[in-house]
């Protein structure tokens, strides 16, 4: 059986990068003759991205007679973030900029501006952005992110919770919904002990979309998606100083609903183990859609969870 991925026509694109290296590729593959074209992109944010990309690859698994539409991935759409394990690239001039807040970018900006130059065609000739990001390297996520028009397309996910995404100006969504382009964004998954679980529900999540929009066949229709929650806009818990933070509430936590009063978290001092800070659920159901899973030093002002209410 020859299967989706093994046919993908693959594309280079060169980046201007560190003076070592000269360039970078930018790498995206193709396949399909026609039909509705979807683009997966995993990695504008570099520390997101490993996980997203891996999901990617099993969703192309199918024999490629399955194959109805087009589709294109960009696995790793900021390389150098992906290498340094950081959110943004480190060798924009003078201070990091992230990619996904310069679209459409410039052919003459710096490294990330012109990353978003050369993905941003490649958007425009979508008609449908999968943009994948999840937890990544320090956190785990639980979410999908719905655009105006998109809205089958993020309930296709069944996600533990569903927002309604900002107008984040630059931002690729953003750039691609002015185009008239459907686009969702998935918030799920990164690194913990549950990270396949987490993989496999963004895989089923893309099959699902995917046979949805007449772009994949299956042997079988999908399994309806779980409905997911609905919740207000966001809070960010960040922490009050730097420290040793050590989880009360896991992996195993985010996804689910806890009442008020519940502890998420505490904050030691580094050099005493003090106990600087204590994070409790503030509201009757307090959604947990991200959190950090793991014992893990914390700078002040680090994010730490973040958190809604259903509605």
């Amino acid at each position: 059986m020859v299967t989706i991925f093994e046919s993908l026509t693959w594309h280079e694109v060169k980046v201007t990068s560190n003076s070592a290296a000269r360039h970078i590729p930018l790498a995206y593959g193709e396949v399909g003759t026609g039909g509705t074209r979807v683009t997966l992109i995993a990695g504008t944010h570099g520390d997101e991205g490993p996980w997203s990309a891996l999901t990617m690859k099993a969703l192309l698994q199918h024999p490629i007679e399955s194959l109805k539409g087009r589709i294109r991935i960009i696995p790793t759409a900021n390389a150098l973030a992906a290498e340094a394990n950081t959110r943004n690239s480190t060798i924009d001039s003078p201070n990091p900029i992230d990619l996904d807040g310069v679209f459409p970018g410039n052919a003459a900006g710096s490294h990330t501006e012109r990353l978003a130059a050369h993905i941003a065609p490649l958007v425009a000739d979508s008609d449908v952005i999968i943009d994948l990001h999840g937890g990544g390297s320090w956190c785990v996520n639980a979410f999908v992110k719905r655009f105006e028009g998109s809205e089958q397309l993020a309930a296709d996910f069944g996600a533990p919770f569903i927002s309604n995404a900002p107008n984040k100006p630059g931002g690729l969504t953003t750039y691609a919904r002015g185009l008239g382009i459907k686009v969702v964004n998935i918030e799920v998954g990164g690194r913990s002990g549950d990270e396949m679980y987490w993989h496999d529900q963004i895989v089923e999540g893309m099959e699902r979309a995917l046979y949805n929009m007449d772009v994949l066949s299956l042997p079988a229709a999908p399994a309806p998606a779980k409905v997911s929650t609905d919740v207000s806009k966001t809070e960010a818990l960040r922490a009050l100083v730097g420290g040793i933070f050590v989880p009360t509430l896991r992996a195993d936590a985010v996804g689910t609903i806890v009442p008020a009063g519940t502890e998420m978290g505490k904050i030691l001092d580094m050099h005493t183990l003090e106990e600087l800070q204590v994070f409790t659920a503030p509201h009757a159901q307090t959604a947990m859609m991200l959190l950090r899973p793991e014992i893990c030093v914390v700078e002040g002002s680090g994010l730490v969870y973040v958190i809604a209410q259903p509605v």
